[in-house]
């Protein structure tokens, strides 16, 4: 029997529950409030209430550690799990250094022992 492989990514992901305000680009009547389930320092997956698009651009406010991190992704995937309930993986496309240097301090402590 042969072992597969476990995908490796660049970015591990961290469970964490967190407040999240996301936006399509482009389309400010899609503002809404959500909850991420993880977070990385490439990108998060959120429950959201409809489907964004896959491809979609996207701003985040991310409600972590006393702080807001805002950054802009791309929709990579989504899943429908129930009606008016979607999975949604965004990967980060821009933050600023110092947004980037918060988040990974933050992930940093969800991992300390």
């Amino acid at each position: 029997m042969t072992d597969k492989p476990r995908e490796q990514r660049k970015f591990p992901r961290i469970p964490v529950e967190k407040a999240l305000l996301v936006k399509k680009i482009g389309d400010e009547a899609s503002e809404a409030l959500a909850k991420t389930r993880t977070v990385g320092g490439g990108g998060c997956m959120f429950v959201h209430h409809e489907p964004l698009g896959v491809g979609s651009g996207v701003e985040l406010l991310i409600s972590l550690a006393g702080r807001v991190i805002k950054a802009q992704g791309r929709v990579v995937w989504e899943v429908v799990t129930e009606p008016g309930r979607v999975e949604v993986g965004v990967e980060f496309l821009k933050i600023s250094p110092r947004d980037k240097k918060a988040l990974e301090t933050a992930l940093a402590d969800q991992t300390a022992p």
